[in-house]
């Protein structure tokens, strides 16, 4: 009895009705500016997105301070790059 009560709860569980958005995979990325003071004028580093099937991986290139200011560049979806 307890078998078939599992199954039972497994099987509702799959064919419950899921709306179209649980399956829609939206993430923002963001590339970032590092500049060498707090007067932003020189840009000694940044961090770049690359868009993975289910993630958004992120890159440094230069120098990594703590004076930073983050660009919006898209999303990263299932299906690739959504731009702007």
């Amino acid at each position: 009895m307890r078998g078939k009560l599992a199954l039972a709860v497994i099987a509702a569980t799959l064919l419950t009705a899921h709306p179209a958005s649980a399956f829609d995979y939206r993430e923002a990325a963001y590339r970032t500016y590092m500049y060498s003071d707090a007067s932003h004028t020189t840009v000694v580093g940044t961090i770049e997105p690359t868009c993975g099937y289910f993630y958004v991986q992120y890159y440094l290139s230069g120098t990594y301070t703590c004076h930073q200011q983050d660009e919006f560049v898209g999303y990263c979806t299932q299906y690739g790059w959504e731009p702007l």
